[in-house]
């Protein structure tokens, strides 16, 4: 015999019984799955990212991104300061070596911090900021300038620096025995 299933008798008996209505039903819990917590933690990830992209590109307005060195400026200065120095000319040698390996440090530095350094020369139009002061002071600030000779150290020098400093042609005459005042003194007389 089949049984048919049973039925409330009373209104007030289907209150108590049944598993909808039991007390010691428990609560489902809620769970968080997996994507939403991924979610949540690659848009933490990529704010923080995006934070750090920005401080990094607003604080590198102290350095333009590009610039340009009047390097043969720079070194033809050098060269000239040695050149009218009274150093030995082994010590010359090493000096400059130093110099141009100060040099080549410092633009290697800037491309290092992710500044692009171009030539002077080849730049032929745009603006371009020019460093060229601060990688002069930059660069004589650890390699020494050259400092001139003295002018007693060569007759012709001393003549040249009294004749371009306007002291006078007399001092350079005097400096310069059998040359004339005013370079007539080879041409022929009539």
């Amino acid at each position: 015999m089949a049984r048919s299933p049973r039925t409330p008798s009373s209104p007030a008996a289907s209150t108590t019984a049944g598993p909808l209505f039991e007390a010691e039903v428990s609560t489902p819990r809620a769970r968080i799955g997996l994507v939403p917590v991924a979610l949540v933690g690659a848009l933490v990830a990529a704010g923080l990212w995006g934070a750090w992209v920005t401080k990094n590109v607003l604080g590198a307005g102290d350095r333009p991104a590009i610039a340009k060195v009047q390097l043969s400026g720079i070194v033809g200065e050098y060269v000239q300061a040695q050149a009218r120095s009274a150093t030995p000319p082994e010590q010359v040698t090493t000096e400059t070596r130093a110099f141009m390996g100060e040099v080549q440090k410092n633009l290697e530095r800037r491309g290092a911090s992710g500044q692009i350094v171009l030539v002077g020369e080849a730049v032929l139009a745009g603006n371009v900021p020019d460093i060229t002061a601060e990688v002069r002071r930059e660069v004589y600030a650890k390699v020494k300038m050259p400092q001139a000779a003295n002018a007693s150290t060569g007759e012709v020098m001393g003549a040249m620096r009294a004749a371009m400093s306007g002291q006078g042609a007399s001092q350079a005459a005097a400096a310069m025995p059998g040359a004339a005042i005013g370079g007539q003194g080879s041409a022929p007389v009539n």
